[in-house]
């Protein structure tokens, strides 16, 4: 095949394949959209992700249905879409709002014009009571409301008692419905991920769950005065799912045979057999099994697991797929080579991550090291037991991150971000997502030009090999354009998140140099230049500033 038939391929396939893409930029002030259309087979920008993403920005005054149509339009121009932000005497005024239920009362003071008078705390109070709110008043809120003159922000004034809330009924679980393993250190205190334990099982007939009956509270008061009743307590119903018998009186639930108990997502109660496989290859295929997957042997290259339940694996995996609702455990580790998906619902368990790509819906604990991967937690990252090392790559918490060491003695680059909401972390990932795709187009237009460049080294090019390096080169451009502006995107949301307060990262042992740490609104913390020694925390100070100190944040300390 020459170089120009290869060329010609590789952009039919780009140009088929292309997925729609949409930019926000900020030009003097203003939100300006661009809406680039899909390839043949492409998917189309849906405006959803576009609202999504101008929430997430802070944008909210726009004409929706002049969004919609640039979208639908996509036709890769710049059309202004809103403000970014920033006579008669006119007193100052405010807008009183009461919830829906009567349990909140917010103001907003507008500013007075050309000379008007400003509002006192008895302007304000007055206001309020006409607009019914008599009860929960906040006069301290409305004095620095005034003082600070916070103009056009929604401020809340005034809450109601909320009723003491009925118990519900409780299905309690009379089993270990968590299935986590037992990480039990040794003398040298190291923790055996053959060892784990993680499978919980229960006999034939032993109880399951009992329910209990509801408590009735006592009623509260809303901003208007007005009496809220409290809620009548609840019975929950019982979800059964296999293997499980209620007993007469409906308040026990008993197991019909030896297995695992297990507790789902929508509260059902079953008890399930396990799936044992020796190995996972052509043999048998994917597997996509409903309750937890054991694999004693080894899992093939590119095979994908999927499960509703848990799935551990005894031995060391390479670029797989796994997916489970419930934990993961890998006895050995992971060698990714910068391919594959490891993902639950839940937590990860891991001796080791090398190019790995690690996603779970609650925490990841790996025992000796992560090396230059990705990992994404809801919750918290935890490298402890043995090594406890983090290096290279980028982590990614909801919560924070647990080491003996962040990067390494030779300097490599690590990115920490933590304290990030559930929803700017599914919108980085399909960022991430996109940056990805287009470096692997790159990648492959790239590779073209450089044998048409070969080529031309030995040879004067003929007129078609000309003009496919003329697009070759126009589309090198475009990708690297549509690259760059998303990880810019990347970049400006992960600087504009609202971290935790709570997050923070602690180092047991060192903190190498080039160790990059981001809570979010420009708060971040580097190590770019020295290493600390001993046992640190990094975390936001009260004036919201990120530190490096010995002591641990207050909450540690009360907890």
């Amino acid at each position: 095949m020459t170089p120009s038939f290869f060329s010609d391929s590789i952009l039919d396939e780009i140009e088929d394949n292309e997925d729609g893409s949409f930019q926000i930029l900020n030009r003097n002030g203003w939100a300006i959209l661009v809406v680039n259309a899909p390839g043949k087979h492409g998917r189309s920008v849906t405006n959803k992700e576009v609202f999504n993403r101008l929430e997430l920005f802070g944008i909210e005054e726009y004409d929706k249905a002049a969004v919609e149509k640039v979208i639908n339009i996509a036709d890769s121009k710049e059309y202004q879409i809103a403000e970014w932000k920033g006579g008669t005497a006119e007193d100052s005024y405010i807008d009183v709002l009461v919830s829906e239920d009567s349990m909140q009362a917010f103001i907003k003071m507008f500013p007075p014009k050309n000379g008007g008078k400003n509002l006192n705390q008895e302007n304000v109070e007055k206001s309020l009571g006409d607009a019914g709110v008599v009860h929960g008043i906040k006069t301290d809120v409305i004095e620095d409301v005034l003082k600070k003159q916070l103009f056009f922000n929604q401020s809340l004034v005034a809450e109601g008692t909320p009723p003491t809330p009925s118990k519900n009924g409780e299905i309690q679980i009379k089993f270990d419905s968590m299935g986590r393993p037992s990480l039990e250190e040794d003398s040298k205190g190291k923790v055996d991920y053959k060892n784990i334990g993680v499978i919980k099982t229960v006999s034939q007939g032993q109880l399951l769950a009992i329910r209990s009956e509801s408590i009735p509270g006592t009623p509260g008061t809303s901003v208007l005065g007005g009496e809220i009743p409290s809620p009548p307590g609840v019975l929950p119903p019982w979800k059964i799912g296999s293997n499980c018998k209620l007993s007469e009186d409906s308040k026990s639930l008993f197991s019909e045979i030896e297995g695992r108990p297990i507790v789902d997502r929508d509260g059902t109660i079953r008890v399930d057999e396990v799936c044992l496989l020796e190995n996972v290859d052509y043999s048998t295929g994917n597997v996509d099994f409903p309750g937890t997957i054991i694999v004693e042997g080894r899992v093939a290259d590119d095979f994908r697991l999927k499960t509703k339940g848990s799935l551990i694996i005894k031995k060391s995996i390479g670029r797989v797929f796994l997916f489970a609702e419930g934990d993961i455990v890998l006895s050995g580790g992971v060698m990714g080579r910068s391919g594959g998906l490891i993902e639950s619902n839940s937590d990860i368990y891991a001796k080791f991550a090398e190019q790995a790509h690690l996603k779970a819906g609650k925490s990841i604990f790996i025992s000796e090291a992560s090396m230059h991967s990705n990992l994404v937690a809801g919750k918290d990252i935890i490298l402890e037991g043995g090594r406890g090392e983090l290096i290279g790559g980028e982590a990614i918490a909801g919560g924070s991150i647990l080491a003996n060491k962040l990067g390494a003695v030779v300097e490599t680059k690590t990115s920490v971000v933590i304290g990030i909401s559930p929803q700017v972390l599914d919108e980085l990932e399909k960022m991430k997502n996109e940056i990805s795709t287009k470096t692997e187009i790159l990648q492959k237009v790239e590779l073209t030009l450089g044998k048409l460049m070969d080529i031309s080294g030995k040879r004067e090019l003929v007129e078609e090999e000309t003009a496919m390096l003329q697009k070759l080169r126009a589309v090198e451009k475009k990708f690297n354009d549509l690259r760059k502006n998303a990880a810019m995107q990347y970049d400006d949301l992960v600087a504009q998140y609202e971290p935790s307060p709570t997050s923070y990262i602690k180092a047991e042992n060192t903190i190498y140099p080039r160790v990059n740490i981001n809570f979010g609104k420009g708060k971040k913390f580097s190590s770019e230049i020295q290493s600390f020694e001993g046992r640190n925390y990094i975390y936001l100070a009260k004036q919201g500033n990120p530190i490096c100190s010995d002591e641990p944040p207050e909450h540690l300390k009360k907890a």
